[in-house]
């Protein structure tokens, strides 16, 4: 009769993995540990010795079972390798158990174990070999490597699995430290080197406590794809400020973010709000600089162009080239409507205008020809607070129907007395002429208001000194070509005189 099992060892095989790594890798990258050939086993080496009632070792093939519980007595049962026959020589047997890896957490296991039918008593408690004491929860993993291929922990996942696992309910998950290279590295073949997430709080944070302004906290760079690509779903998608850097040669003082690059140095998007946001208190909130192209390029895919650049400051340029025309806003505080086209003429000063805190030119539509007052040609309808500085047309509480309307900076139609219009004083425009004269005027003709109200015609003319002249502040342009499509109109560049 069985009435004896000595435990002589216990053997945890701890599952090392290793990823194989290809692919670009920084020039100071440490080599990739090497792919191993084949995964160790997950299952764990149990050994032990049978003996009869008098102490004598048995030999044969017995039907023995294990059952691991957590707990000495009591618990859960966690695994049971059913019956299996052992062959037992001299006393001693050696068994695989494919035991479910994930219960080898850190807890503490026992194993019971059923010998034809008989329960053995007390569970044997399993042990981890000496060194592997260093995985358990709360260890610090630490290695002396002989050369950089050489790690203290490596993991390997097969499939689509987690390699390794760390969790801390109120530390450090995972700490890496390093003298003289990374502290962490990461590499990927085809996904990504390092993902990191976090419900309440950064999901990555990176410091440097370097002593020069070379000392980065964080250094990236790309093949093809994007050096930084950064999203925020209800806040700025990359944010950089800069501290004081008192004492070191700057041209432009502490910088908050620069993008330098072949392509695109820094590129920012959003849905609803700000794709790149800029800031500073005594120096530039954003410096454009190209060594042979554009310093700074600005750009709206809105069908009315509107705007490509906006500020509602000063703007400066030692020199400016351009197309189309300069466009004056304006408000209409005749008695009658505007339309794009109208001839009109100076009629006052709205002295104060909250939406651009400055006063605004006020006209009307032209009554008199040849007027001495006229402003300019009128462009379209103006949308004042689509230009308010202090307007948040994100946060409007009507909606998305009336951000859209906010943003309509030339909303079609005419401009009703009291509404604000964009006024051509300089450059190309169309502009309504007087069809009796349209047939006669030729490209180069001045053009003055004519007799129709609100049209323009060929500027009258007066004898001075014997020479004839246009008569003097009436010219405000000159004919260029019919608008085909429309007969009353006809294109003029603006030009006051």
């Amino acid at each position: 009769k069985m009435q004896k099992l000595s435990i002589l060892v216990v053997s945890i095989v701890i599952l090392m993995l290793g990823v194989g790594i290809a692919g670009a890798m920084p020039s100071d990258a440490p080599p990739a540990p090497a792919a191993f050939q084949a995964d160790v086993s997950g299952a764990i080496s149990y050994q032990g010795r049978l003996t009869n009632s008098g102490g004598s070792p048995l030999d044969g093939t017995y039907t023995m079972r294990f059952i691991v519980y957590d707990d000495a007595v009591a618990g859960s049962a966690l695994w049971d390798s059913g019956d299996l026959s052992v062959s037992v020589d001299n006393g001693l047997f050696n068994v695989q158990l494919g035991v479910d890896p994930t219960h080898f957490d850190g807890r503490a296991l026992w194993v019971s174990i059923i010998v034809g039918g008989e329960t053995l008593s007390p569970r044997q408690e399993i042990l981890p070999a000496p060194y592997a004491l260093g995985l358990r929860a709360g260890a610090d993993i630490v290695g002396d490597s002989l050369d950089a291929t050489d790690a203290a922990l490596s993991g390997f996942a097969p499939a689509t699995g987690t390699a390794l696992y760390a969790d801390a309910a109120g530390g450090v998950g995972v700490f890496g430290d390093s003298e003289g290279t990374y502290g962490v590295w990461g590499s990927s073949n085809d996904s990504w080197g390092g993902y990191f997430t976090s419900e309440n709080g950064y999901g990555l944070r990176v410091n440097t406590n370097g002593a020069d302004h070379y000392d980065h906290g964080a250094y990236i760079t790309s093949n093809r794809g994007y050096g930084v690509y950064a999203q925020s779903t209800y806040n700025q998608g990359v944010r950089g400020e800069a501290g004081d850097i008192t004492g070191i040669a700057q041209p432009l003082g502490p910088v908050g973010i620069v993008g330098l690059g072949q392509n695109r140095g820094v590129v920012g998007s959003s849905v609803s709000g700000t794709g790149v946001y800029a800031s500073s208190t005594d120096n530039y909130g954003v410096w454009g600089q190209s060594t042979n192209y554009r310093g700074a390029t600005g750009r709206t895919s809105r069908a009315d162009n509107n705007y490509g650049f906006y500020t509602p400051d000063n703007t400066f340029s030692a020199n400016y080239n351009r197309v189309g025309a300069v466009m004056q806003v304006m408000q209409n505080n005749g008695t009658e409507p505007l339309s794009p086209g109208d001839v009109v003429v100076f009629n006052g000063v709205n002295q104060s205008v909250a939406a651009v805190d400055a006063p605004v030119v006020q006209v009307k539509k032209v009554d008199a020809a040849n007027s001495t007052a006229v402003a300019g040609v009128v462009f379209s309808r103006f949308n004042i607070n689509a230009v308010d500085p202090d307007l948040d047309i994100f946060t409007d509480a009507s909606g998305t129907a009336n951000r859209a309307a906010a943003m309509e900076v030339t909303p079609a139609g005419d401009i009703a007395p009291g509404e604000y219009v964009l006024v051509v004083v300089q450059g190309l425009a169309q502009v309504r002429v007087n069809t009796v004269e349209r047939t006669a005027i030729q490209p180069g003709d001045l053009l003055s208001a004519s007799s129709v109200i609100g049209s323009a015609g060929r500027v009258a003319t007066v004898m001075q000194n014997g020479v004839e002249t246009a008569v003097p502040g009436a010219v405000f342009g000159k004919a260029l070509d019919v608008v085909e499509d429309a007969p009353d109109m006809m294109y003029v560049y603006v030009t006051l005189q």
